[in-house]
């Protein structure tokens, strides 16, 4: 796994937006969401950073891979 994979969710995600100049505040990515990696390695426990609704966010890859699919790697 690697960066620009595309996900979609088959179950809600906590993540918390990570836009810079604004505050980091949870926000729920919902069922049948569309999200893109764009940052930091999907091993372990790390969060990294994706692309969801035209928004950059930070979520776990343990929730992403347990709860999205793989449609583009």
């Amino acid at each position: 796994m690697g960066i620009s994979e595309t996900y979609i969710l088959h179950k809600a995600i906590l993540a918390i937006h990570s836009e810079k100049n604004l505050p980091r505040i949870p926000v729920m990515v919902p069922i049948g969401a569309k999200v893109t990696v764009t940052d930091g390695p999907l091993d372990g426990l790390r969060m990294v950073d994706v692309l969801w609704d035209e928004k950059t966010v930070m979520m776990f890859t343990t929730d992403l891979r347990e709860r999205g699919k793989l449609v583009s790697p």
